[in-house]
């Protein structure tokens, strides 16, 4: 019995996988990682780490250099940027990774990995998750209209005053020209005027 514990101990496993998640932007995301260890740690170290996007390197590389700039609390290597560390003494150990408001600069691949500490052995252990964000279509009229609201109030008025201007001028020449052609209009503007004012 002891030495088939022994052997079982050495399977050191995931017990829970974080899972692939397609969210909507403006939407809460959780990913959970659990890790058991075979045998009795000295610690288990659990992290979560956002890897940059395997579509489009770049836009990646700018989201981990905005994050590192933001929060510098966050470790940047040449894998992508840590977000997060948990540190137990045991057997188990499990952390989630919680995603409030995701946006579009969130997607990517993120990874839980496990650090095992047994007396001067390290055992790394890593599972992976992808985060696919689809955009919403309201937030993006809204951040257009937000993106030029100022542009948006400038211009309208002065195309409607611009094309008022000239169309009041005219018609107040015509009524001017009514007024001076027709006596009965001219003599009825000034008894109309006093009683009004």
């Amino acid at each position: 019995v002891m030495y088939i514990q022994h052997g079982l101990s050495t399977q050191a496993k995931f017990t829970e996988f974080p899972r692939n998640v397609t969210a909507t932007e403006g939407q809460n995301v959780e990913m959970s990682c659990a890790f058991q260890s075979g045998s009795t740690s000295v610690y288990l170290e659990i992290q979560w780490w956002f890897l940059r996007a395997a579509e489009d390197p770049e836009a990646g590389a700018e989201v981990t250099g905005t994050q590192v700039e933001l929060l510098p609390e966050r470790d940047l290597d040449s894998d992508g940027t840590k977000i997060s560390t948990v540190k137990v003494q045991g057997n188990d150990i499990s952390h989630k990774l919680q995603i409030s408001k995701v946006r579009k600069k969130d997607e990517g691949l993120y990874e839980c990995r496990v650090t095992d500490a047994n007396y001067g052995d390290l055992q790394e252990y890593k599972a992976q998750a992808f985060l696919k964000v689809n955009a919403n279509s309201h937030s993006r009229r809204m951040q257009a209209f937000e993106a030029s609201p100022m542009w948006l109030q400038d211009v309208k008025p002065r195309k409607n005053i611009s094309a008022a201007v000239p169309g009041s001028i005219h018609n107040s020449a015509n009524q001017r020209m009514r007024t001076t052609s027709s006596p009965e209009a001219a003599a009825k503007i000034p008894k109309q005027s006093p009683q009004s004012g």
